[in-house]
Order: C-alpha cells, then structure tokens, then sequence
C-alpha cells in the first residue's frame, strides 16, 4: 500500500475534477487528484465535448431558471438551478481568464427553447487538438502550473471514514493489484457517472443496456463515486436521467448528412420492431425527451422514399440538428452517402422498389409496414394524424420508389442523475443532511436536472454543470475544513 496526505482529494479528471482541483489550489489547498485512466486519459467524456452553455447576457438569467423550473416540473433542485444561473457568467469568466480555456467566434449550438446558445470550445490547431481534448488539455496544464498532483491508474473504490461520520480519505486500487491510502480533510467525486457500467445503469433506468449505445464513453465511467456514496447512506436524485443523443447508425458518421439528415427528421417516420409508429416524430426536435419514447422500443427504423431524399438535396432538413445541418438549407451529398453505405453493405441501410422489399431487407414484417405506410399515407391525404397528432406541416406521403429504411440504435452520453447534492455540491445523505467532507460533481452528482437532459432549453449545460459544481464544491471544501 502506498500512502499520500493531502488537503483535498478530487477522484476524477474530466472537467468537473480540473475545475475543481484548479479552484481547490487557487484558494491554497494541497490538492491531490486520481484518475482510474493512465494519463492519456484524462479528460475521460469530457474530451468528446464540444461546447459549454453560458447565458449570453444578464437579462436572459430570470427566462432561464423559469424555463428549466417548467421543463423539469419542479423535479430539479431549485436552490441548485437558481445559484446555477446566477453563477454561470461569473464561472464562464474564471474559466477563460484563469483556467485559460478558449472558446470558438462561431456563436455556438442552439435549440427550440433555449434563451442562450451554448459556446463552442475552440480547437487548437497547432497541437491538433479537437475541441474538448484543447479544453481538458489546457485545464491539465493550468492543475499542473498551480501544483496539483495526479495519480494515474489510481481507481478510487472505498472511502475512510472517520468515528464521527465525517470523510477521512480513499482507498484507490491499481491495476496491478497494489493499492494507495490517502488521507484527506475532503473528497470531490468526478469519477464521470455510469455510461460503462451496465449492472448500474439497468438497476437505475430499467431499460436494457445492450439495445442502447453509450457515445462517447472511455469506459472508465463505472458509476465509482455513486457506487461510494451508497456505501455512506448517500441519497439520489433522479439516478434514472440520462442524456439520450439520437438515433444515430452504427458504422456511419454520427454527424454526417445520412444520420441527421435520413434518421433524424420530423417529417420522416418512425416505426419499430412491429412495423408501427409509435410517437410524433416531431418530438426529435428536442432529441433527449424523444429518447423517451424510442428507450421503449426494440428498434428504432426509419423509412423514407426517393422524394424525401430530393427534397433534402434540393430543400434541406426541417429539422435543425445543433450547427451541422441548417434548417431549409440544401444538403446535396446526402443520396451519395446513402449509396456509400450501401455500396459498403451496411445491413442497417436498405434500399428496394417496393415496400415490402425495404421490411424484407430489414427484418420487419413486409404487410404489416406496407400496411402502416397506407395508413400513414391516408393520414397525410386528409390532414391529420390520427394516431399520433403531428402536425400537418412535417406530414409528407411516403410514396415514390426507391424507398430507403434504415436500422437504427438509440444512443445516449452520460447520466445527468446521481448523487443528491445541494447548492454548495454537498453529498446528501438519506437523513437530509451533508456527508461532512464529502461532494460530488458532473455525472456523479444530481440536482440540475430532473428527469432528463435539458438540451432544448440550455444546450451544454452539462458542461456548465460540471465546471459549476466543480467550483462550488472546492470552494466550500477550503473554506470549510481548511480555513474554518
């Protein structure tokens, strides 16, 4: 056993944990951070991000705690959400002018709701950095420039608690089998949430791992600090949210013109394994909420004709999908992609002259889609949706042969519940009251959010959370049990 001392111990090297040990050092703490990952990991999901929300300005602060409040249905911590938005300009600032992350000129992502776009990182193209990797890499840097220790192939498993029921410590095994010992006045999960742990991830949501996609994960997130706080009495709050992404097809590009412009559209259908539709499809304007109703699916397919795919080259998408494919804007690649992977033999990609040609190749029923199909036709013919109520400008006939379906797989980022904490990111325990010396942050904790990802009212604001509550819990650690 190998052992340390430190002021603060932070478990966890995505953006919550570099904010805060940063914030931690700045305020004078010895800070000491572990990673389960070698150093090429660090970062964890947080290299995958590409932008941060911010208010843009004062006056959009009150419209946006009104709007999350409403969103959620008050399942949110209100304290949290309010201290949230108060704050997020004020960390946007120390996030560039201390922590030294740039951001991108381009305005950043919008959505339906939202009163402020999120803010894009900005590259760094001397050291080929993508966006998140140049933010993880520059707060690496500045943990480094400030003193902060790291371990690496440190996993934080068990937490040393002392008599009275305040936190002493961790316990961190390696992976070859030794393990370390350190001593803290106060510990900070930013251990990344649960993507890659599937036992704890059915346990929280009830829903079957295997049919969903984990984008992005490292697969370090194995639910570690979740997992620690349980063992301490811990409460949750809402462990079921996820982020749910999209559709996307696997063994394509996520952000290429065939999967959002082909599988993420309001005026295309959706079906699922019985060949019926099951929602609006208009609901995958706001992708997390829509996650919703395809989780209760086996499958997700998508079925369009030649039509659809010359008003997509000719008039573009209805349907806006962050910054990479405009509404009403002309995508001219995007049959040259569907024939790409056919050509390459994607069995998730399908062409035929008839109907029934597409469910064969796709493993439905062929009457019951071709009979769905003149059902939903019948609908487009008078106006209205009987089943499912959308609207009667996103209804267009699935008609004109060649029909195109495609095969699709929910896919979902990170978990937005965990740990209940409050507005000083506090673990919560099942009495109501804060484990002494004990915070979680990012994916480990739960408070922002109620039941799902808020993307069309904040988009990014998982990023502004994990820089936020990352900061809160340094802050209130050193005031605490350093100065006070």
């Amino acid at each position: 056993t190998e052992f340390f001392e430190c002021d603060v111990l932070v478990c966890g090297t995505g953006t919550s944990g570099l904010c805060a040990a940063s914030h931690a050092a700045e305020l004078g703490a010895d800070v000491l951070v572990v990673e389960a990952l070698t150093e090429n990991g660090v970062g964890g999901n947080s290299k995958y991000v590409e932008a941060c929300w911010v208010p843009a300005n004062e006056d959009v602060i009150e419209t946006t705690y009104a709007t999350l409040v409403e969103y959620h249905k008050n399942a949110l911590n209100t304290h949290v959400a309010r201290r949230w938005v108060n704050e997020a300009l004020d960390i946007f600032d120390w996030t560039i002018h201390s922590q030294g992350v740039t951001f991108a000129e381009a305005s950043g992502l919008e959505s339906l709701k939202a009163t402020s776009p999120a803010v894009k990182y900005a590259e760094d193209e001397e050291r080929e950095l993508s966006a998140g990797k140049a933010a993880i890499t520059t707060m690496y840097e500045y943990c480094q420039k400030l003193g902060v220790r790291f371990e690496f192939d440190a996993r934080a498993t068990e937490l040393i608690m002392n008599d009275d029921g305040s936190v002493a410590g961790a316990l961190c095994d390696r992976l070859a089998g030794s393990r370390l010992q350190v001593k803290a006045s106060a510990v900070i999960f930013a251990t990344g949430g649960f993507s890659a742990n599937k036992e704890m991830f059915e346990q929280f949501t009830h829903l079957n791992y295997d049919h969903l996609i984990a984008y992005g994960t490292s697969g370090s997130q194995r639910g570690d600090g979740i997992s620690m706080g349980l063992s301490v009495d811990a409460a949750l709050h809402h462990p079921e949210a996820i982020n749910f992404c999209s559709p996307i097809l696997p063994g394509h590009f996520n952000k290429g013109a065939l999967t959002i412009c082909g599988v993420n559209q309001a005026d295309t259908i959706f079906v699922n394994e019985r060949a019926e539709r099951f929602c609006d499809e208009h609901c995958i304007s706001d992708w997390a909420l829509s996650g919703n109703i395809g989780a209760q699916q086996e499958h997700i397919y998508v079925v369009i004709d030649q039509d659809f795919v010359e008003k997509i080259e000719t008039q573009g998408p209805v349907t806006k999908r962050t910054n990479y494919f405009k509404a009403n804007e002309p995508v001219p690649e995007f049959s040259s992609e569907i024939e790409e992977a056919l050509v390459r033999d994607n069995p998730r990609v399908v062409k035929a002259d008839t109907i029934e040609g597409v469910a064969e190749r796709l493993g439905l029923d062929p009457q019951a889609l071709a009979a769905q199909i003149k059902r939903w036709n019948g609908f487009v013919d008078e106006g209205v949706d009987k089943d499912f109520q959308k609207s009667a400008e996103f209804m267009r006939k699935v008609q004109t042969p060649p029909f195109y379906g495609f095969k699709t797989v929910l896919a979902w980022y990170n978990n937005v519940g965990g740990l209940k904490v409050d507005e000083y990111a506090r673990v919560i325990s099942k009495s109501f009251k804060p484990v002494p010396g004990l915070y979680a942050t990012g994916s480990d904790a739960g408070g922002l959010f109620g039941g799902c990802y808020d993307v069309s009212c904040a988009p990014g604001s998982t990023q502004m959370w994990a820089r936020a509550s990352g900061y809160w819990a340094a802050e209130h650690a050193v005031e605490t049990y350093l100065k006070g």
